[in-house]
């Protein structure tokens, strides 16, 4: 990892030590490094050096340990913890995470336990996931005449985390586990990193991130609003680090960097710190797949949550993550009747989830138990602090079919089984207005950020737990721990 801080026009090298590499408590200035899978490597740079945007490596932010209190809406209190303590540097004692423990007082953030172990802090990509292969071409996009890939990765190809390229969507989220481990596994010679391990980033550190955003050493991010729309069918080009259409104007736009890239002032106003220090792509730009998913046994655990690179790698077997990635993804529980597969409905006893989530069936009855299913993996979640889905939101939505105005059956959110059963849809929103869609059964797998298309609706806290599938919109961004 090199050390770079920014000089007001670039990046630039400099020590560990260098008093201005980083300033939380001041002025918002969170730590980044680059890895050396650009021009430079560790060891062949000098203090001073200038890293032009063509020749940084993959960037990384660090997110320092920490307890947090949720003081009011919009207002989170954060103390910085010295170590892998749970003590600030005053002294203070902060509890760890529990069922019983209220966020009214402050709490350790659960993110920096990772199994057994307490982390002084996680690195975080610094943008969404980027690919090439060894054409140079830009992996995971869709183009301007089909929705499916457009290019593909090939062996040459690994995760990168940069500005201003397009972000790597068209992989499931088994590969977006494999891709995220394999940057101090299997490919870690070509990041130059040892000493490490790296995984997809979690639900719990998407929380982490989200937080301390909105803490007093934050700044809530507007969406990365970049991407070209086809026929309303389907996004290509979507550009990492990009800021708002305008600063009161969080609708979509076509790609622009001179204008909306990350160092510009507009592109400064998606970052999780309001200047070129923070995280991008928090709110908007790509759906981002995070390393949740809810226990239910579902198909889709074993369809997608295996490696295409390698198929000897399977994070999920017989419907249950195997036990040596316990650390890093998080569990969400869910009804027994749920777990089971055994759903019961009035009139009707016992049917599947497969029944239930048949479209035809649009009876208040239906609607009845799928907003049951739906509340019970709502309440679980309320289990687990820091994840901005409960603590900043008092309501969800579940996903239903319905028929609309036209008479055409489709899908779409509600809050109610009534609301669903007379075809009114209806969003559950946290802060900001980000909408939180816990979705249903069938697609177990946690969705953050929104996309660019969302406009206001997308951000930090936005969830969405609908999407098991290979959807070509989504992206995913990793997390590096030492």
């Amino acid at each position: 990892m090199i050390p770079i801080k920014w000089n007001g026009t670039n990046w630039v090298v400099c020590s560990k030590d260098d008093s201005s590499w980083y300033a939380y408590d001041n002025t918002k200035q969170w730590a980044n490094v680059m890895l050396s899978d650009g021009t430079y490597k560790d060891g062949s740079v000098k203090e001073g050096q200038v890293i032009q945007e063509n020749e940084l490596g993959s960037m990384y932010v660090w997110i320092p340990r920490y307890s947090y209190q949720i003081k009011a809406e919009k207002n989170i209190d954060v103390s910085f913890l010295m170590g892998n303590t749970n003590k600030d540097k005053d002294g203070n004692e902060y509890q760890k995470e529990s069922e019983q423990v209220d966020t009214t007082t402050k709490i350790v953030h659960p993110a920096f336990t990772l199994g057994s172990r307490e982390l002084t802090g996680i690195w975080v990509a610094k943008f969404e996931a980027s690919g090439t292969n060894q054409n140079g071409q830009a992996v995971g996009n869709a183009s301007s005449s089909s929705g499916n890939q457009q290019y593909e990765p090939d062996s040459t190809t690994i995760a990168k985390s940069l500005p201003n390229v397009i972000s790597w969507r068209h992989i499931t989220i088994g590969e977006s586990e494999y891709q995220s481990m394999a940057i101090t596994g299997k490919k870690k010679e070509k990041y130059g990193i040892d000493y490490a391990s790296s995984h997809l980033m979690k639900n719990s550190e998407w929380g982490a991130v989200a937080y301390l955003s909105y803490s007093q050493y934050g700044n809530v991010p507007k969406i990365n609003g970049t991407g070209s729309l086809i026929d309303g069918s389907h996004w290509y080009d979507l550009y990492t680090g990009q800021g708002p259409k305008t600063a009161s104007d969080e609708g979509w736009y076509q790609n622009d960097i001179a204008n909306h890239g990350y160092s510009t002032s507009n592109g400064q106003l998606a970052s999780t710190t309001g200047n070129t220090t923070g995280i991008y792509d928090m709110s908007g730009g790509a759906w981002e797949r995070v390393a949740g998913y809810l226990d239910n046994g579902n198909n889709s655990l074993n369809a997608y949550g295996f490696s295409q690179t390698d198929t000897s790698i399977k994070y999920f077997e017989g419907g249950k993550l195997n036990s040596q990635y316990a650390s890093i993804w998080d569990t969400y529980e869910v009804s027994e009747e749920e777990k089971t597969n055994k759903i019961q409905v009035e009139g009707e006893g016992t049917i599947t989830q497969t029944s239930l989530w048949n479209q035809e069936k649009m009876d208040l009855k239906y609607q009845v138990a799928r907003q049951r299913l739906t509340q019970a993996n709502y309440d679980n979640m309320a289990k687990h602090k820091g994840i901005g889905v409960n603590e900043v939101s008092t309501s969800f939505s579940f996903y239903a079919p319905y028929t609309n105005s036209s008479g055409t059956k489709t899908w779409s959110w509600f809050k109610t089984a009534e609301e669903a059963a007379n075809g009114t849809p209806n969003y559950a929103k946290a802060w900001d207005n980000d909408y939180v869609l816990i979705g249903h059964a069938s697609y177990p797998f946690v969705v953050r950020s929104g996309y660019c298309g969302l406009g206001g609706s997308a951000g930090v806290l936005y969830s969405n737990i609908t999407n098991g599938n290979g959807n070509s919109y989504y992206g995913f961004r990793p997390v590096v721990v030492l």
